[in-house]
């Protein structure tokens, strides 16, 4: 299986998963600036119930293509190494089949009451933090269903297909994804691709977090 492969087969889960949690566009088009009141705004947190819809997509797609195993966990605030933004009520673990790749952690918690809105990312057993989906729910920094379900995608796709590396530094940690990196630490863009291309290559003096593609 490939890429290409992966996410037809997610689309169509997602197709049973998000059966009652329809996508709605974005309120903001064109990059339109959102109103003072949208910032303290949230009247339908039950739609972002999408990601755990998105999640199940994920889920059953790399099981069901033998990528993976599924256990729930059974003390999910426990099963973090790097303390995430939101702590998870329930979460589950995919194990990958392929020896040496990481195993993908997400996480669920609510939102206003609303069961499942809120989705965090995870890799590694314990689990270093990759994102929270969404990071917030006001009106105001809603993008819309596709922007959301585009970032939780970019997450899970890092980690299954080999691209997610998180190294800790003395000045703090480096972490790439599949479009790029993220750092902690202040200096020069090329001494951090430096370190992101030493922990790749395995030759990292830091502590490092990688493992190849599921597939």
């Amino acid at each position: 299986m490939d890429t290409r492969l992966l996410l037809e087969a997610v689309t169509a889960e997602f197709a049973v998963t998000a059966a009652t949690t329809p996508g709605w566009p974005d309120p903001h088009p064109g990059g339109a600036a959102p109103l003072e009141e949208e910032y303290s705004r949230c009247p339908d947190p039950g739609k972002y119930r999408i990601v755990h819809a998105r999640a199940w997509a994920w889920t059953r797609a790399l099981t069901r293509a033998g990528l993976a195993t599924v256990e729930e966990v059974a003390e999910p605030g426990a099963a973090w190494r790097e303390t995430p933004s939101v702590t998870p009520e329930t979460a589950i673990r995919l194990h990958p089949t392929r020896a040496g790749a990481l195993c993908l952690l997400l996480g669920f918690a609510s939102m206003s009451g609303v069961p499942d809105a809120v989705a965090i990312i995870g890799a590694a057993e314990p689990a270093v933090y990759l994102a929270t989906v969404p990071d917030c729910g006001c009106d105001a920094c809603d993008s819309g269903s596709d922007d959301l379900l585009e970032q939780f995608d970019e997450q899970v796709l890092s980690v299954v297909g080999g691209d997610f590396v998180h190294v800790t530094t003395k000045r703090g940690r480096v972490v790439g994804m599949r479009s790029g990196w993220s750092a902690e630490r202040r200096g020069d863009v090329r001494d951090v691709e430096t370190i992101l291309a030493d922990a790749r290559r395995g030759r990292s003096r830091y502590p490092t977090v990688h493992g190849p593609a599921w597939y």
